[in-house]
């Protein structure tokens, strides 16, 4: 079957936002400088994305770029492999559950192979690298049901399966995270209350 036209492109505009996120970390972990002066330019880009869907702007990114190649700069030389390993590991991961969602609720081959699955959740994760949402929320759903629909998929087994997807890969995240959260919040008050020193009974000398 020919790749169709669409998915080439998003496959291409990928490459090139894989291409710049890569320029972008070299320079930023070389220069104080250019860190600071890529920093501000991100930051009044995603500013003014964020301005297109009615969200507030961001703060000034000069700092946290420079922080970030300080404390990355010296961690990316010596483990650059092994976070390598453990990024492919990750993404493969979750494309496979998209895979598997997309099996499971009646998207076969013949209408979204494989490959073209995986150009779709590329592209929209790529896409995502900015924070117009937190977690991509709402885009990734979108983007990626047009994507696979683009490909030749039915279009509701194929928002079934992203739905079903993000929930195992994003929400479940967000639960246990907050669980977690409460969790951690609730024996810290119970520490800080037992190294509290006592109050001393009423009546007594102090």
């Amino acid at each position: 079957r020919e790749l169709h036209t669409g998915m080439l492109s998003a496959a291409v505009v990928g490459m090139v936002i894989l291409l710049a996120a890569i320029c972008v970390l070299v320079l930023v972990t070389t220069s104080d400088r250019l860190a600071r002066v890529l920093g501000a330019a991100a930051g009044r880009a995603v500013s003014t994305v964020r301005g297109w869907f009615g969200a507030g702007p961001v703060g000034n990114w000069s700092d946290g770029f420079t922080r970030f190649r300080m404390q990355s700069a010296g961690l990316l030389r010596r483990r650059w492999h092994l976070l390598t390993i453990a990024t492919v590991v990750s993404h493969l991961s979750l494309f496979w559950v998209l895979l598997a969602a997309l099996r499971h609720l009646g998207v076969d081959a013949s209408a979204v192979s494989w490959q073209e699955a995986l150009a779709a959740f590329s592209f929209v994760r790529l896409a995502t690298a900015l924070p117009i949402t937190p977690g991509g929320v709402g885009i990734v759903e979108v983007g990626m049901s047009a994507a696979l629909v683009l490909a030749g998929g039915d279009e509701p087994a194929v928002v079934a399966a992203v739905l079903v997807y993000r929930a195992l890969t994003y929400l479940l995240q967000v639960v246990l995270g907050l669980v977690s959260y409460l969790f951690w919040r609730t024996e810290m008050r119970r520490e800080t209350s037992a190294d509290a020193p006592g109050v001393p009974p009423a009546g007594s000398t102090p």
